[in-house]
């Protein structure tokens, strides 16, 4: 699990064909999380990327909270394979993601301060068209 206060982080795919990694990380705000750029060992560049990322079970999805401009976050799911990113209907605070499996993300909301668990089902989300 990546803390979203990291300033390093790389996370290679459960097959161990590609890796993920942030660039010029800065905090949010004073001694906020924080926010880079995200690139994929495909070419894949993401912005505005929080470091808590997690790779699908079958190493095609990466899951990515990402910051809007007014610093709450989506969480965007980046399929390595087709190069697209989808951006997930939903708001959060501070996303801590742990693991996606069976089609599932879940991670914790705001792991600091009234953390709420999350579980979000993406798989309908990937079947609809963009």
């Amino acid at each position: 699990m990546i803390s979203p206060w990291s300033y390093d982080a790389v996370l290679p795919s459960p097959d161990g064909q590609k890796t993920v990694r942030i660039k010029d990380p800065g905090e949010i705000a004073m001694g906020g999380p924080t926010s880079a750029t995200l690139i994929v060992s495909t070419g894949m560049t993401l912005e505005s990327c929080s470091p808590s990322m997690v790779w699908s079970d079958d190493s095609r999805f990466l899951a990515v909270p990402r910051w809007t401009p007014d610093r709450a976050q989506q969480l965007a799911i980046v399929d390595v394979e087709q190069g697209t990113v989808r951006v997930l209907p939903g708001r959060y605070r501070v996303l801590q993601l742990e693991s996606f499996d069976a089609g599932v993300v879940r991670g914790v909301d705001s792991p600091i301060y009234q953390p709420r668990p999350v579980a979000v089902a993406v798989a309908e989300h990937l079947a609809r068209d963009p």
